[in-house]
């Protein structure tokens, strides 16, 4: 008898195990970002249906029947057994889904032109609003597996957070490209010279809308921009709208995406009614067509 309760208490601390790396895979799939949360239904349903074997209840049904306490008990390890193949799967199809993304993060912003290792060292982090119960995950509690899983989840929703706030739409919504990024023939002096940014065409007091969160670092007149708003994006990216017919922000004011900004105009050094635009990455302006096209899609 000592020999079947032995292997009793195997069998409850197996699937105590089980049932902890169950509750951690759905701690994990709850923290996934939005871009893969699609899959999670794909990753949880190997294991969400698949009901633990209650051991006890095992017991109780041993007294009822004229089934051998060991054959029972064998069918509880099967069970035991299948879940924990179950639940292998599924950490290794949420490694393949972590690893995916990132990838394809990190081949955009190399399409945009910008490193993402330098966008993550540019990022800021501000803790404010956050709080709630302490829940932690020990890391002494974990396997190597878990902590491997674990902490390339960390990594990929730091990447997420650093990117989430990166300027990739376009600051009007009624506009044409009137002239691109690059070598241009000057359309005063006409001889080449490098235009920093794009230049968007539309009607006199067409709203320009901010293209991602920020602070007002610059509002008002600056030279051949005429009137003039640079904001910081917080994680390296700035962007810089000039030739406004009227400004609607102030310095240090905290704007939101999609916020009004200011109205196309045509003051300082500009022939007609447009909005050239600007993006920045640690302090060097950099294609915002090039930005948009690569990560519109993605993030």
């Amino acid at each position: 008898m000592f020999k079947y309760q032995d292997k009793q208490r195997q069998l409850q601390q197996q699937l105590l195990q089980v049932q902890e790396q169950q509750e951690l895979l759905r701690n994990v799939l709850d923290s996934l970002p939005t871009a893969i949360v699609d899959q999670k239904h794909e990753i949880i349903g190997q294991t969400s249906d698949a009901t633990p074997p209650n051991i006890g209840l095992s017991l109780e049904i041993i007294s009822k029947t004229n089934d051998p306490i060991w054959s029972v008990m064998q069918q509880s390890q099967t069970d035991i057994d299948q879940l924990k193949q179950k639940q292998q799967f599924s950490y290794n199809q949420l490694e393949q889904q972590i690893n995916k993304r990132k990838q394809v993060l990190e081949q955009a912003m190399r399409l945009a032109g910008v490193s993402s290792a330098a966008v993550l060292k540019q990022s800021t982090s501000p803790v404010f609003g956050q709080g709630g119960p302490l829940n932690q995950v020990l890391a002494q509690e974990l396997d190597i597996d878990n902590k491997n899983l674990i902490e390339k989840l960390l990594s990929l929703t730091k990447l997420e957070a650093a990117l989430s706030n990166i300027p990739v739409i376009f600051p009007a919504k009624d506009y044409y490209i009137s002239s691109l990024f690059g070598i241009r023939k000057d359309p005063m002096l006409k001889h080449p010279a490098m235009h920093k940014g794009i230049d968007m065409a539309g009607w006199l007091k067409t709203e320009i809308f901010a293209s991602a969160d920020g602070t007002v670092r610059r509002a008002g007149i600056n030279g051949s921009y005429g009137r003039f708003i640079e904001i910081d994006h917080h994680n390296g990216f700035m962007t810089r709208f000039g030739h406004l017919h009227k400004i609607k922000v102030k310095k240090g004011q905290e704007i939101s995406k999609d916020d009004v900004i200011g109205l196309m105009g045509s003051s300082g050094r500009s022939t007609s009614t447009h909005l050239h635009y600007e993006v920045l990455f640690n302090n060097k302006q950099i294609n915002p067509l090039s930005l948009i096209k690569a990560l519109k899609n993605v993030l």
